[in-house]
Protein backbone atom coordinates (compact mmCIF):
# COMPACT_ATOMS: atom_id res chain seq x y z
CA UNK A 1 0.00 0.00 0.00
CA UNK A 2 1.20 3.53 -0.85
CA UNK A 3 0.78 6.27 1.07
CA UNK A 4 0.73 10.36 -0.41
CA UNK A 5 1.57 13.09 1.53
CA UNK A 6 -0.70 15.96 0.26
CA UNK A 7 1.58 19.08 1.32
CA UNK A 8 4.94 18.88 0.31
CA UNK A 9 7.81 19.07 3.01
CA UNK A 10 10.10 22.29 3.50
CA UNK A 11 13.58 21.63 4.83
CA UNK A 12 15.37 24.84 5.96
CA UNK A 13 18.87 23.17 6.64
CA UNK A 14 20.97 25.50 9.57
CA UNK A 15 24.42 25.00 10.54
CA UNK A 16 25.42 22.02 13.35
CA UNK A 17 27.33 22.01 16.24
CA UNK A 18 26.81 18.59 17.17
CA UNK A 19 27.94 17.61 13.33
CA UNK A 20 31.04 20.20 14.11
CA UNK A 21 32.46 17.98 16.98
CA UNK A 22 31.94 15.05 15.18
CA UNK A 23 34.16 16.69 11.89
CA UNK A 24 36.78 18.09 14.20
CA UNK A 25 36.70 15.03 16.07
CA UNK A 26 37.44 12.74 12.98
CA UNK A 27 39.79 14.97 11.09
CA UNK A 28 42.17 15.21 15.27
CA UNK A 29 42.03 11.54 15.88
CA UNK A 30 44.54 10.99 12.92
CA UNK A 31 46.99 13.58 14.05
CA UNK A 32 47.10 11.97 17.53
CA UNK A 33 48.55 9.20 15.96
CA UNK A 34 51.81 10.51 14.18
CA UNK A 35 54.10 10.33 17.46
CA UNK A 36 53.06 6.73 17.51
CA UNK A 37 53.44 5.87 14.31
CA UNK A 38 56.34 7.93 13.71
CA UNK A 39 56.33 8.52 10.02
CA UNK A 40 58.77 10.58 7.96
CA UNK A 41 58.45 14.67 7.96
CA UNK A 42 56.78 15.06 4.50
CA UNK A 43 54.75 12.00 4.93
CA UNK A 44 53.60 14.37 8.47
CA UNK A 45 53.68 17.52 6.88
CA UNK A 46 51.53 15.53 3.51
CA UNK A 47 49.12 14.44 5.95
CA UNK A 48 48.46 17.20 8.05
CA UNK A 49 47.76 19.69 4.83
CA UNK A 50 45.23 16.56 3.52
CA UNK A 51 43.74 16.43 7.09
CA UNK A 52 43.14 20.29 7.04
CA UNK A 53 42.04 20.93 3.85
CA UNK A 54 39.31 17.85 4.53
CA UNK A 55 38.83 19.96 7.35
CA UNK A 56 38.22 23.04 6.00
CA UNK A 57 35.70 21.65 3.30
CA UNK A 58 33.80 19.53 5.13
CA UNK A 59 33.29 22.57 7.73
CA UNK A 60 32.44 24.99 5.01
CA UNK A 61 30.07 22.32 3.21
CA UNK A 62 28.27 20.45 6.26
CA UNK A 63 28.26 22.22 9.44
CA UNK A 64 28.58 26.37 8.33
CA UNK A 65 27.00 25.31 5.23
CA UNK A 66 29.22 28.38 3.06
CA UNK A 67 30.40 26.31 0.58
CA UNK A 68 28.53 27.19 -2.66
CA UNK A 69 27.22 23.45 -3.02
CA UNK A 70 26.28 23.38 0.41
CA UNK A 71 22.59 22.38 0.84
CA UNK A 72 20.61 25.03 2.80
CA UNK A 73 17.20 23.63 1.86
CA UNK A 74 15.23 21.14 0.86
CA UNK A 75 11.51 20.37 -0.71
CA UNK A 76 10.38 16.63 -0.32
CA UNK A 77 7.20 16.78 -2.91
CA UNK A 78 5.81 13.40 -3.98
CA UNK A 79 7.61 9.83 -4.30
CA UNK A 80 11.18 10.31 -4.45
CA UNK A 81 11.44 13.59 -6.05
CA UNK A 82 13.16 16.55 -4.11
CA UNK A 83 14.25 20.16 -4.86
CA UNK A 84 17.53 20.97 -3.32
CA UNK A 85 18.36 24.56 -2.49
CA UNK A 86 22.13 25.51 -2.44
CA UNK A 87 24.09 28.55 -0.36
CA UNK A 88 25.11 29.62 -3.81
CA UNK A 89 21.34 30.30 -4.75
CA UNK A 90 21.14 27.43 -7.30
CA UNK A 91 18.27 24.91 -7.23
CA UNK A 92 19.08 20.86 -7.52
CA UNK A 93 16.28 18.53 -8.84
CA UNK A 94 17.32 15.22 -7.57
CA UNK A 95 15.59 11.56 -6.32
CA UNK A 96 15.87 10.08 -3.22
CA UNK A 97 17.64 7.11 -3.08
CA UNK A 98 15.69 3.86 -2.15
CA UNK A 99 17.06 3.62 1.26
CA UNK A 100 18.03 5.96 3.70
CA UNK A 101 19.83 5.66 7.65
CA UNK A 102 17.23 6.99 9.87
CA UNK A 103 18.01 6.73 13.94
CA UNK A 104 15.94 9.34 16.23
CA UNK A 105 19.05 11.70 16.53
CA UNK A 106 20.68 11.14 12.79
CA UNK A 107 18.75 10.84 9.47
CA UNK A 108 21.70 10.57 6.46
CA UNK A 109 19.48 10.96 3.06
CA UNK A 110 21.63 9.80 -0.14
CA UNK A 111 20.35 11.49 -3.50
CA UNK A 112 21.19 11.05 -7.45
CA UNK A 113 21.71 13.91 -9.15
CA UNK A 114 21.86 14.44 -13.15
CA UNK A 115 25.03 16.88 -12.27
CA UNK A 116 26.88 14.63 -9.89
CA UNK A 117 26.30 10.65 -9.40
CA UNK A 118 25.60 10.79 -5.58
CA UNK A 119 25.06 13.45 -3.18
CA UNK A 120 24.69 12.80 0.54
CA UNK A 121 23.10 15.01 3.17
CA UNK A 122 23.48 14.14 6.97
CA UNK A 123 21.20 16.31 9.12
CA UNK A 124 21.24 15.90 13.12
CA UNK A 125 18.01 17.39 15.56
CA UNK A 126 20.11 20.65 15.73
CA UNK A 127 20.14 21.47 12.36
CA UNK A 128 16.22 21.57 11.60
CA UNK A 129 13.06 22.59 13.48
CA UNK A 130 12.21 20.02 15.88
CA UNK A 131 9.00 19.05 14.47
CA UNK A 132 10.22 19.07 11.26
CA UNK A 133 12.70 16.64 12.08
CA UNK A 134 9.82 14.33 13.37
CA UNK A 135 8.11 14.50 10.72
CA UNK A 136 11.29 13.83 8.44
CA UNK A 137 12.02 10.66 9.95
CA UNK A 138 8.08 9.80 10.33
CA UNK A 139 7.98 10.14 6.31
CA UNK A 140 11.05 8.57 5.44
CA UNK A 141 9.81 5.48 7.39
CA UNK A 142 6.22 4.99 5.55
CA UNK A 143 7.29 6.12 1.87
CA UNK A 144 11.03 5.26 1.67
CA UNK A 145 12.35 2.65 4.17
CA UNK A 146 8.79 0.65 3.54
CA UNK A 147 9.82 -3.13 2.40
Amino acid sequence: MSRKFATPLHLDIGPSRLLGGWVLLVHGAPLLMWPVLQPAGWVILAGTSALFFSLVRSWRMQVSRHHPDAVCSMVWGAGKDCLLGLHSGRQETVSMRARVFILPWLVILGFHSRRRNMRYLVLLPDMLDQDIFRKLRVRLKLEINNP
